[in-house]
């Protein structure tokens, strides 16, 4: 029986749900087991201590005796006094612990025995040892002996036993770990597949929607094509039924001339035509009516014109190329000449009866041709009946006028009557297959309304064809949404257990075990990569993308490139080469970090399909013939650039060139495939492309290999503008703020920080950030690096505390209320007070304003003189220090002076000192000592990284700092040259975000180094690290993998966890255990989610302050802000970083 699709959805859910829980249980069992042992693994070792304890307390008493026995001394005896009274509390121990063995009770009771012996046998000795010769101290010290070796051998056989029951408990807990790791591995493998065999479903139900869609369109079309061919019959009959009906009742032959010529010239859309009649006498064709047409010949010999080589004929003559001056139509404006020309002979019973000439100015069309062949036998009949009818007509007259020809005329008269008649004949045959033909029309039309109706009714079926898609779209979606969840859920402890298993902290796995917990941990990040994968997917189809267009140098792209494939083009042996054509601008315009995806992503998939000893290139080239890019036209003079990947490999053959672009597709698509993949790169790949503005294109041969080629303008402003948008910067305020008073000035209480803790010599940060939250992560960091923090959340307030405790450094955040930090930057700049701390923009704004207002250790982009300012930061951090030296190396982008206007404006009291090159620089060193240089490398960056190695190595053993001030992007190895010859490096960089958190921690560094040397303590402790221990944590999660594990985790901490399986059963832990001190809420759970669980937190228990973590797989935008308004203090997601969720509780806890 085939299931249906939602049968074949619920059947693999609940296998899937059914293997993690099998999994979970057998994970917690083996845990469950290890417990066990571990407890009994304790009470052994504390059983061999009790009796190494009780074998010592008898040998110090038997040492005591026997000391008091050759000595007399009864000071021997304090230690047989003091131990008496322990032996037998041991003794009690020992049978306590071995309670549950009845071997060990037996062996422990027999012990005992053994020391009462002993121990009565000493006292009976007493203290009369002064009285005892040799030969009684001899006997006692045998019989003493001979009890103590009987205590000793009762000892050793529980100590042997609780040995041997030690190693058989280890072999089984080896063992239970072992079987815990297979089922581990089975199930995480079998959940995999579960999950690829619902992706697949899911995607075969979408391309069997989209061929129902293409078969009905294509039917559509059928009655579309089918409508045409009625609608030209229609015209036909029509036609054939205007002129047959016209020509009915009209007597006179030259007003149906006329009428003939007319009818037709109308119904066709003609300018002109003309009808001739043949004189079987005079052999000629006569003109007998026109329209539209000035002819100066009317008269056509057989043969003559194209009239008269129509007439040799019986079929119609088109011509296309008239003879210049044949004919010409006139009119109120002039006369025309071109065209093409239509004859019909017209004939009757073998004999000719005229020619029927049309003129057109449009090409000829087969609707006409069809019209003419149907109406050319009954216009011959008609107009043989009209001539004839003339003939009578001209016999009456002759019959008035020669009588004596009466009879003979007679003759005449009843032949004609009999043609007449039987003329009448065909004529009343004619009209009744008019009659039939109208009965047809009126079928036809009838026919017409019915398939008009079912167009119709199609086209009502196709909208609800794209709502149903658009439905469906949106049930993908919520799918996608709630399977990251339920997925990240379980993956959440999967990765935590794993990576616990993997640090083996206990020291109790061996290397195989901790290789298998590190490929649990892989997998199971390799399963969260392909669900991401899958959301950037659908993030894109929804258009949620966002771009960051800047100006890209294309030498970059292509060096790092090189770099990052040259691996594994030679493990894989395969040929890779990078070019790059002259016409090539050197920058573009566009997203690098998309761009480089798009290019990693098709260098990736041509290295998978080409095989040992094939080739592989990349290839930058100036795509000029290049008008559009899917069909919309570029601008004038508008560049384009390819980059195009080709390979050597497998290729792909043209039927599936369209395939392979679509969601969850491969060229090779079968379960028996040679590669793997979920088919989802390229798909990426070509939208990221054209939100780019451009377009993937594909070029491929099966088995030959294949080019994918990427067009994208080289300017793409355009693109910028519709995305981007430019944040206004604030004016600058008004008025004086030089004057801050502590009355003006309310001081924060928000965010706890060390001003009541100040001592002299402490180095002071203050950070002004109006985000309470990021203030304490920065305050932490600040605190690690052994910095004294003060936080200010407002302008006012951070100007009243500089001012107050003058900190070496600063922090500062642009928007500000109050007084944001442009203009606060510009008051510290101009206060003498505060004008040489350093001060650490942490802000994405305008960068060109940052450094003209002096700000410090900021990256400008694009690079400009302005970018100086970051060379200053170090010059400020080393002012402290005596900085007084400055080098400056010129180069071609940093010449002389050009330092002096920023020396000036940043009041600094420095003496520079120009060199035009290296060797200069190495001469001035020799002569002077100098406390900074600042090398300009030029546009040679190999030059430049050795001529700095030279200046190094000049000043080997001497601490100068060095700064290299360049103008170009550079890669990554050349990169990672210059930091190890430089202190700073000033250049353009794409990750913006990323750099600021680095340069702050650069910064931090070099103000810790810039300082004065300060020996902290040898063995000092941060608070933070020990916050943890002891406190109490409520965990509130309905998934018991994911409280297990992070349970374990925390108690790592020597925290005391509380576990709640809902939000409702939170809050009774809440209202029974008063004393928690921090809550780790999951958001998705059964009858109270976390959300309302956090605003009866927040509103009905009154528990404001208590920090509340909320946990969630962020499956869907917003999530955060969710969070915080329901009342969270913060925000982790699944699966959870738990040195992230540690420090995140320290520092909440520390509040």
């Amino acid at each position: 029986m085939k299931l249906s699709l939602n049968s074949r959805l619920y059947v693999l859910f609940t296998l899937a749900i059914f293997l993690v829980l099998v999994v979970g249980v057998r994970s917690y069992t083996a845990f469950q087991a290890q417990t066990e042992e571990g407890e009994l693994v304790k009470h052994t070792y504390q059983v061999i201590a009790e009796a190494d304890k009780l074998q010592k307390l008898l040998v110090d008493m038997e040492t005591g005796r026997r000391g008091y026995r050759n000595t007399t001394d009864t000071s021997f005896l304090r230690p047989y006094y003091e131990a008496l009274p322990n032996v037998a509390l041991t003794s009690a121990n020992i049978r306590r612990l071995v309670r549950d063995s009845s071997t060990q009770i037996s062996k422990a009771y027999e012990m005992q025995q053994h020391i009462q012996n002993l121990l009565n046998f000493w006292e009976s000795l007493g203290q009369e040892a002064d009285s005892y010769d040799q030969e009684k101290r001899i006997s006692v010290t045998r019989k003493e002996k001979e009890l103590m070796d009987m205590v000793r051998h009762s000892v050793s056989d529980i100590i042997v036993t609780e040995t041997a029951l030690l190693k058989k408990r280890e072999l089984k807990n080896a063992a239970t770990i072992r079987t815990t790791n297979w089922v581990l591995i089975i199930g995480t493998l079998l959940i995999l597949l579960i999950v690829i065999t619902l992706i697949y479903i899911i995607a075969a139900e979408f391309r069997r929607r989209r061929r129902t869609e293409i078969e009905l369109q294509k039917s559509l079309e059928e009655q579309e094509q089918l409508n045409d061919v009625n609608v030209e019959r229609n015209w036909l009959l029509t036609g054939m039924t205007d002129v047959n009906h016209g020509t009915q009742g009209i007597d006179d032959l030259d007003a149906l001339n006329k009428f003939v010529i007319d009818a037709l010239i109308k119904y066709m859309e003609l300018p002109a035509g003309a009808l001739y009649y043949y004189d079987e006498e005079t052999k000629l064709l006569e003109l007998k009516a026109a329209t539209g047409v000035t002819y100066t010949k009317k008269q056509f010999s057989l043969g003559e014109g194209v009239p008269g080589r129509a007439a040799e004929g019986k079929n119609i003559l088109v011509v296309k190329d008239v003879p210049e001056g044949y004919w010409s139509i006139a009119s109120g404006t002039g006369n025309t000449q071109k065209g093409c020309i239509i004859c019909m002979p017209l004939w009757y019973n073998q004999e000719l009866k005229g020619v029927l000439e049309l003129i057109s100015f449009a090409p000829m069309k087969q609707a006409w041709l069809d019209l003419l062949n149907a109406i050319n036998n009954n216009l011959a009949i008609t107009l043989n009946a009209a001539e004839g009818r003339a003939r009578i007509l001209n016999l009456l007259e002759q019959v008035q006028v020669q009588k004596e020809e009466l009879e003979h005329q007679q003759e005449e008269l009843r032949q004609t009557n009999e043609e007449l008649t039987r003329q009448a004949e065909v004529l009343q045959a004619s009209e009744e297959e008019l009659r039939v033909h109208d009965e047809e029309l009126r079928q036809i039309n009838t026919e017409l309304e019915e398939k008009n109706e079912a167009v119709e009714l199609a086209k009502v079926a196709l909208t609800q064809k794209a709502k149903e898609l658009e439905i469906t779209s949106q049930y993908k979606s919520e799918f996608l949404a709630n399977m990251s969840h339920e997925l990240r859920t379980p993956l959440n402890s999967v990765l935590i257990l794993a990576n616990i298993l993997a640090e083996n902290k206990g020291n109790n796995l061996n290397s195989k075990q901790i290789e298998y917990a590190q490929i649990i941990h892989k997998s199971g990040s390799d399963l969260l990569k392909l669900i991401n994968d899958i959301l950037d997917l659908s993030k894109i189809e929804a258009g949620k993308v966002e771009l960051s267009f800047e100006a890209v140098s294309v030498k970059n792209i292509t060096e790092d490139i090189q770099q990052l494939f040259h691996v594994v083009a030679e493990e894989k042996e395969v040929e890779f080469t990078v070019t790059t054509q002259p016409e090539v601008p050197a920058t573009i315009t566009t997203d690098i970090q998309r761009l480089e995806q798009v290019i990693k992503n098709l260098l990736s998939n041509a290295f998978k399909f080409t095989p040992k000893a094939g080739r592989v290139s990349l290839q930058f080239y100036y795509a000029s013939s290049v008008s559009t890019i899917k069909g919309q036209p570029l601008a004038d003079g508008e560049a384009v650039i390819g980059i195009a990947v080709t390979d050597t490999g497998i290729g792909i053959s043209p039927v599936k060139q369209q395939l392979i672009f679509e969601a969850f597709q491969q060229a090779d698509g079968s379960t028996s495939r040679k590669y793997g993949g979920t088919g989802l790169g390229l798909s990426i790949s070509k939208e990221l492309v054209r939100i780019l503005g451009g377009e993937l294109q594909v070029t491929s041969k099966e088995g030959e290999g294949s080019t994918f080629t990427i067009l994208l303008p080289v300017n793409a402003s355009a693109i910028q503008q519709h995305i981007a948008t430019t944040r206004p910067l604030p004016e600058e305020m008004d008025g004086d703020v030089a004057d801050i008073t502590p009355l003006q000035v309310t001081e924060q209480t928000k965010v706890l920080d060390d001003r009541n803790k100040l001592a002299k010599g402490d180095k002071i940060m203050l950070i002004i950030e109006d985000d309470a939250q990021f203030a304490r992560i920065v305050q932490d960091f600040a605190r690690n690096k052994n910095y004294k923090t003060i936080v200010a959340l407002q302008g006012d307030e951070g100007l009243y505390y500089a001012r107050k405790y003058r900190p070496n450094a600063i922090i500062l955040d642009m928007q500000l209320p109050v007084i944001d930090g442009w203009n606060l930057l510009k008051i510290f700049r101009e206060d003498e007070m505060v004008k040489n701390i350093p001060v650490h923009i942490i802000s994405a704004a305008d960068e060109a304003r940052l450094a003209s207002n002096g700000a410090v250790a900021y990256l400008s982009k694009p690079v400009s003189k302005d970018d100086l300012e970051k060379a200053f930061s170090v010059l400020g951090e080393q002012v402290s220090a005596g900085i007084k030296k400055l080098l400056v190396v010129s180069g071609e982008y940093l010449k002389s002076n050009d330092l002096h206007g920023i020396l000036q404006e940043r009041h600094l009291d420095v003496n520079c000192t120009y060199a035009g090159n290296i060797n200069e620089a190495i001469t001035l060193i020799k002569e002077t000592r100098f406390d900074c240089i600042i090398a300009d490398i030029g546009k040679d960056i190999e030059k430049g990284i050795e001529e700095v190695q030279r200046l190094r190595n000049s000043i080997q053993g001497i601490e100068i700092p060095v700064i290299i001030y360049l103008d170009n992007d550079i890669s990554a190895s050349d990169e990672l040259q210059l930091k190890r010859i430089s202190n700073v490096i000033i250049r353009d960089s794409s990750f913006a975000r990323d750099r600021l958190i680095d340069e702050m921690e650069l910064f931090l560094y070099k103000l810790q180094e810039g300082a004065k040397k300060i020996t902290p303590p040898q063995n000092i402790t941060l608070v933070d690290n020990d916050i943890l221990i002891g406190k109490k944590v409520l965990l509130v999660d309905d998934d018991m993998r994911n409280v297990f594990a992070l349970s374990t985790a925390l108690e790592t901490q020597k925290m005391e966890v509380i576990t709640a399986s809902d939000g409702k059963d939170a809050l009774d832990q809440l209202k029974n255990n008063p004393g928690i001190q921090v809550v780790l809420m999951d958001i998705m759970m059964p009858e109270m989610d976390g959300f309302e669980a956090i605003r009866q937190i927040r509103g009905q228990l009154k528990l404001t302050r208590l920090p509340v973590i909320a946990l969630t797989a962020k499956a869907m935008q917003g999530d955060k802000e969710k969070c915080l308004e329901a009342g969270a203090s913060d925000y982790i997601t699944k699966p959870i970083d738990i040195n992230r969720l540690f420090s995140l509780m320290r520092v909440w806890l520390s509040q």
